[in-house]
């Protein structure tokens, strides 16, 4: 014999809709707090992309978009961008691994993420 809980059917509902709300609260202000960081992010992966484009990228260079493109990778999903993460994705796995022709490419993907957060911006 199953125990069941007397209306728990509508009191979880309830409690998981406060506690979905509370967590979209705290992502909210978490992702306006860290606006300027990800904005600063974005200018340097447009810079680096605007390098690669003309062949004019160092290691420093790579290797500093490649920790950006990481870090951005790994958290706008968490906000909710899942857009945002994959094509940070593509960048950051060409940047692992350049090739001429996927240097090429940085300069539209750092402007695609840049397109993909927008309405967020």
């Amino acid at each position: 014999m199953s125990k069941k809980k007397p209306n728990s059917d509508h009191g979880d509902a309830g409690i998981d809709a406060k506690i979905d709300e509370k967590i979209d609260n705290v992502l909210a202000e978490l992702w306006q707090k860290n606006l300027p960081i990800i904005r600063e992010r974005l200018d340097l992966l447009d810079k680096f992309g605007a390098a690669a484009s003309s062949g004019k990228m160092d290691e420093p260079s790579r290797a500093e978009a490649l920790s950006i493109a990481h870090k951005l990778a790994g958290s706008l999903g968490m906000y909710g961008y899942q857009q945002g993460t994959e094509i940070a994705s593509k960048m950051e796995h060409i940047l692992k691994s350049p090739t001429p022709e996927t240097f090429a490419t940085l300069r539209s993907l750092a402007a695609e993420l840049r397109k993909s957060l927008a309405p967020g911006m």
